[in-house]
């Protein structure tokens, strides 16, 4: 039986852990995770929720200053506008 052994759910992945431990179960293979959260349901949605938020954010902000960049580039001139070069 194969075994994929994390030390942290969210080393794994960002949310649904426990999805990917069913997904492998499927398949034949085993999670083990050395050190567990201790949530219940609602707590561990809550925590998802919030990580799915804040990765989303981190992007649009990303884009947002990739825009920005790119902007104050054409007005100085060193590429034109619509991020050709």
């Amino acid at each position: 039986m194969t075994v994929v052994r994390v030390t942290h759910g969210d080393r794994l992945a960002r949310f649904g852990v426990g999805w990917l431990g069913h997904l492998l179960a499927v398949h034949g293979a085993a999670l083990e995770v050395a050190h567990p959260k201790k949530l219940g349901g609602r707590d561990e949605l809550l925590e998802d929720f919030v990580s799915l938020v804040t990765t989303f954010a981190g992007r649009l902000y990303g884009m947002r200053s990739a825009d920005d960049r790119r902007r104050l580039l054409a007005e100085s001139g060193q590429c034109r506008p619509g991020g050709g070069q």
